[in-house]
C-alpha cells in the first residue's frame, strides 16, 4: 500500500482514492490499536483477493506553481458551479498512477475528476466513480448556473466506465436525469465495523440525545426548533439557528473537551451515553446520515433517522422495529419521537437490541468489502477487454 499521493505508486491492479484523514487511522492499525475500518471502503479486502493495490489521498493541491494555480482556480469554479470537480489537478497527478489498471473514487468531486480530467485519454486505468450524493449536486448550484452544472455533471459521467452510488434512490434518479446507463452502474453496499462499533456494558446512560455530522444535508435547525425541550448535543461545525430560550440545546464543534484530540473511542463512548442518537435530515436523493445511523445502530443504540427519498435500505430500516423514522420537515414528530423514546426506556432499549442485530447482519465490513473487491474485479475484467481490443 502506498498513501503518498505525489508519488508514482508503480504497477499495480487497483488504485483506490480516498479524501483525507486516513493516515492516521492506518498508523494506529499498524501499531495494534483498536480501529473502526469502514473508513476505508473495504480497501484491505483488495490486499487479502491477491490484488496489487495502493490508496491515494485526494487532499490538497498538488505540489508546484500549476498545481497551486489549478488549485485555486477550480476551487473558485467549483463555488459558482456548485460542482466540485478538479480536472486539471487529476491530469496533474495522472503520472503518479498511470501504470495502475484500475482507478476507484469513492467521492463525488473525485469521481467526476476523474471522468472530466482523464476520459478521453487514451492510456488510463479503468475509471469507476463511486456518488455517495451525485443527484443533489445539480441543485446546490445557483440557478442561473445549474444548465452549466447539469452538462459538466453529463460529460463528467461520460468519461467514466463505470459508476456506482452508495443509495438506490441516487442512482435511480442519476439514471433518469443523466442518462446513466444502468448496465454501467451499481450499488456499493455500505458497512461499519460492528466489532469497533459495539455496546459498553460499563457505560452508564446519560438523559440527552445526540446528533453528529458535518454535511450541508443535516437538519439541524430542525432539531433545535423540535418541541419537548429534550437535552440535545449537536456535534458540527456547520451553523445552528438555536430558537431564542431553547437552553436545552448544546451545540459544540466537536463535543469533546479539546476537539483536536477526539479519538474515534471518544465518539464510540458518546453513542453509548446517549439516550438516543438522532439524524435529521433534509430530504435529498444522497443516502446522508448513513455512518452516523450504522454506527449508533451498531453500538446497540435507538436511532431516529429522517426517512428521506434518498434512506438506503428502506426495506431494512423498520420504524418502530430497529429504528424509528420520522417524515422529513416535521419538527412535532421529531420532537414526539426523542420524547417517546427518552420516557420509555424499555422501548429505547428494545429498538437498540435490535438495531444491533439489524447492523451486524446486513450492514457489517464483509458486505462493503466483497462490494469493493466486486468493483476492482469488474475493472480488471474491463481492463482485459481493452487490452485484447487494442492488440487486435
Amino acid at each position: 500500500m502506498d498513501r503518498n499521493a505525489r508519488r508514482d505508486i508503480g504497477n499495480v491492479d487497483v488504485v483506490v482514492f480516498n479524501k483525507g484523514g486516513r493516515e492516521s487511522r492506518i498508523e494506529l492499525l499498524a501499531r495494534g490499536d483498536e480501529v473502526p475500518r469502514e473508513f476505508f471502503y473495504g480497501f484491505f479486502d483488495l490486499e487479502k483477493a491477491g490484488l496489487k493495490s495502493a490508496m491515494i489521498s485526494t487532499s490538497g493541491a498538488e505540489p508546484g506553481l500549476l498545481g497551486s494555480t489549478a488549485d485555486i482556480f477550480e476551487r473558485a469554479l467549483a463555488r459558482v458551479t456548485g460542482v466540485g470537480a478538479r480536472p486539471m489537478s487529476v491530469r496533474l497527478r495522472a503520472a503518479a498512477f498511470a501504470n495502475a489498471k484500475v482507478a476507484i473514487s469513492y467521492t463525488d468531486g473525485f469521481s467526476l475528476s476523474l471522468g472530466l480530467g482523464l476520459g478521453n485519454v487514451a492510456k488510463r486505468p479503468v475509471l469507476i466513480g463511486g456518488f455517495q450524493g451525485l443527484s443533489d449536486i445539480e441543485n446546490r448550484a445557483p440557478p442561473s448556473m445549474r444548465g452549466f452544472s447539469r452538462a459538466v455533471i453529463k460529460r463528467s459521467l461520460a468519461g467514466l466506465d463505470h459508476v456506482f452510488f452508495l443509495g438506490p434512490a441516487d442512482r435511480a434518479r442519476a439514471i433518469e436525469t443523466y442518462g446513466v446507463d444502468p448496465a454501467r452502474s451499481s450499488i456499493l453496499t455500505f458497512g461499519v465495523d460492528t466489532e469497533f462499533w459495539r455496546p459498553l456494558p460499563d457505560q452508564g446512560k446519560e438523559d440527552f440525545v445526540l446528533a453528529i455530522g458535518q454535511d450541508l444535508n443535516r437538519d439541524f435547525d430542525l432539531l433545535a426548533r423540535a418541541p419537548g425541550s429534550n437535552p440535545t448535543l449537536i456535534i458540527t461545525r456547520n451553523p445552528v439557528r438555536v430558537p431564542a430560550g431553547a437552553t436545552h440545546i448544546r451545540i459544540s464543534p466537536g463535543g469533546f473537551a479539546d476537539p483536536n484530540s477526539a479519538t474515534d473511542e471518544d465518539l464510540r463512548r458518546l453513542y453509548n451515553n446517549a439516550a438516543a442518537v438522532v439524524v435529521p435530515l433534509k430530504d435529498v436523493y444522497q443516502p446522508s446520515g448513513q455512518s452516523v445511523t450504522l454506527q449508533a445502530m451498531s453500538c446497540g443504540r435507538p436511532v431516529i433517522l429522517t426517512k428521506t427519498r434518498g434512506i438506503w435500505a428502506a426495506d431494512l430500516l423498520k420504524d418502530g422495529d430497529n429504528c424509528v423514522l420520522v417524515p422529513p420537515g416535521d419538527a412535532e414528530a421529531l420532537g414526539a419521537a426523542i420524547t417517546q423514546l427518552r420516557n420509555d426506556p424499555a422501548l429505547a432499549a428494545r429498538i437498540g437490541a435490535s438495531a444491533r442485530a439489524t447492523a451486524v447482519a446486513h450492514f457489517g465490513l464483509d458486505k462493503l468489502g466483497q462490494g469493493t473487491v466486486d468493483l476492482a474485479r469488474l475493472g480488471l475484467s474491463l481492463a482485459a477487454r481493452r487490452a485484447g481490443a487494442q492488440a487486435g
